[in-house]
């Protein structure tokens, strides 16, 4: 059968079923989302003080982080925006969350701050920042970020709040935990798993307890270690008494209770660089007691670092480097010394029928030259002691837009086991491109069913955004998958053609694991 047939004879067992199973589920936007915006929408955050509402869109700094969607069909987005709205995109920023609500229209009635937003607000001496949210049981969100010091130094931070986006003042000090160190450390939160953990050793795991993954160093210069620090749900820092809890004390300056986390050293990439924690997970209960955290800024290298809360050996029960992992408990990802590899997103992705492949990761990133120049997407699936890693490119052949690269920043796994990656790609230059989607198999192919970039380059969507009349630059920083099934994905989209300006911008598009999460197909309540 030629081509044309294949086509031909596709068509027509299309137009042979009901409207809503061949509603599209390749990727494509879903425009019952925002229908006036074609399945996208855009917010801008024009100040810090929360007694100014946002009003109207208009020139802004905002480049959201997090989705969390929630089981109405809406999702709380957190985003860092620069304020005042006219810096510049590396000025300063806060934290800021609105809730979009599943028609795709920003819920003006959310929020703590006035204007359907919640702002995270700690004093006028001080510059902060977040980096990563989840999902509590409570229908609250708590995030983890950074507090900068007026004397140079900086602290892990995590905020919680509840559903309605209010602090939860049950939470540390007014919804606020800060882990303050004492001296003049330079610690970044960067990371945050919510899960259970057995940290006495009697087989009961604790339920939902906050993983804190982030950099630490003592003074203002020098590599970052990795810090480890374990929360309640109420604030509380797993305490300087359980062997669990850590192998170095700490006490917040000012207060008399004592903690601990778990330091390890710098030398955490192979070549001595200065680590940057990109993200943490945990696998499922049952399969195994490492905690995952991916490292980045190794150079050529993409590491994780595998860590266990478990027996020592010595009868004493406590959170420590997994030895049981090659490279003393590190994973590590490289294509040799020309190159320069960054992973940013890390998941759990079991493998069926395979020994230990329960335990399987992948992480996805992207592997560039030396200089950071021509990247391309990266995912690689690592066991225990080897990795298997895939490049992308989403540039078609023969495209008369000779694009510079494409990266992933984002990742998620569907229920199915296929993988979906988050990014973008450049069109010409790298001040204008379009986020970009991809979604695998298993073993890390492409999958046909899903994008229609081009038929060289299976797997792959990208998606434009026009503003003001003009196509401009944008991409996919955070997604999530939604009690339906859907995908929403958050990144920035330019507000203005010289790219000094950016709106926080939010889509939603059909995928196939749809059919996995609702009874029903698309197109249907």
């Amino acid at each position: 059968m030629t081509h044309s047939a294949r086509l031909a004879a596709a068509f027509s067992l299309v137009s042979l079923l009901p409207l809503p199973a061949a509603a599209q589920i390749d990727g494509s936007l879903d425009t019952t989302f925002n229908p006036s915006g074609g399945g996208r929408m855009a917010f801008a955050i024009l100040s810090r003080d929360p007694a100014e509402t946002p009003g109207a869109l208009g020139w802004a700094q905002v480049t959201p982080f997090k989705v969390l969607p929630r089981g109405d069909g809406s999702a709380i987005v957190w985003s860092n925006a620069a304020t005042p709205y006219d810096l510049p995109i590396s000025a300063p920023s806060v934290p800021v969350a609105v809730r979009i609500l599943a028609d795709g229209t920003w819920d003006p009635a959310w929020g703590a701050s006035g204007g359907g937003r919640t702002v995270i607000y700690v004093g006028e001496d001080y510059a902060w920042r977040g980096n990563d949210a989840v999902a509590t049981p409570d229908g609250g969100s708590a995030v983890v970020g950074t507090i900068d010091n007026p004397d140079g130094s900086s602290d892990m931070a995590v905020w919680k709040f509840k559903a309605n986006g209010q602090a939860d003042s049950s939470f540390g000090t007014g919804g606020l935990r800060r882990l303050r160190r004492g001296g003049l450390p330079s610690d970044a939160g960067k990371a945050l798993q919510l899960a259970d953990l057995d940290l006495i050793g009697n087989g009961l795991p604790v339920p939902n307890l906050l993983i804190v993954a982030g950099n630490v160093r003592d003074g203002l210069s020098g590599p970052h270690g990795l810090g480890l620090a374990i929360l309640g749900l109420n604030g509380a820092i797993c305490s300087s008494s359980v062997p669990a809890c850590g192998n170095e004390i700490g006490g917040d300056v000012g207060q008399s209770t004592e903690w601990s986390l778990l330091r390890i050293g710098t030398q955490l990439c192979p070549n001595g660089a200065d680590m940057d924690v990109a993200d943490v997970t945990k696998f499922d209960a049952g399969v195994g007691d490492a905690i995952p955290v991916l490292i980045r800024g190794c150079g050529d290298t993409a590491v994780v670092k595998h860590t266990v809360i478990g027996n020592s050996g010595a009868g004493t029960w406590r959170w420590m480097t997994n030895s049981a992992y090659a490279n003393n408990g590190r994973s590590l990802v490289s294509f040799g010394p020309g190159f320069m590899v960054d992973g940013n997103a890390l998941v759990h992705a079991p493998l069926p029928d395979v020994p230990l492949g329960n335990e399987s990761l992948v992480i996805a990133g992207f592997r560039a030259q030396p200089d950071r120049s021509q990247p391309l997407m990266l995912a690689a699936r690592l066991s225990r002691s080897s990795f298997t890693a895939v490049t992308y490119d989403a540039d078609p052949p023969g495209d008369s837009w000779l694009s510079p690269g494409a990266y992933a920043d984002t990742l998620l796994r569907q229920p199915d086991g296929k993988l979906i990656l988050g990014g973008g790609m450049a069109l010409s230059s790298w001040t204008f491109g379009d986020a970009l989607l991809m979604r695998l198999n298993a073993d890390l192919t492409p999958d046909a069913s899903f994008g229609n970039l081009s038929a060289s380059l299976p797997g792959r969507q990208i998606y434009g955004y026009s503003i003001a009349g003009s196509d401009r630059d944008n991409r996919a920083n955070a997604m999530a998958l939604t009690p339906d099934g859907k995908l929403l994905f958050a990144g920035y989209a330019y507000a203005s053609n010289d790219g000094n300006s950016r709106y926080g911008s939010v889509m939603r598009v059909r995928v196939e694991g749809d059919r996995i999460f609702a009874n029903g197909v698309d197109g249907l309540p």
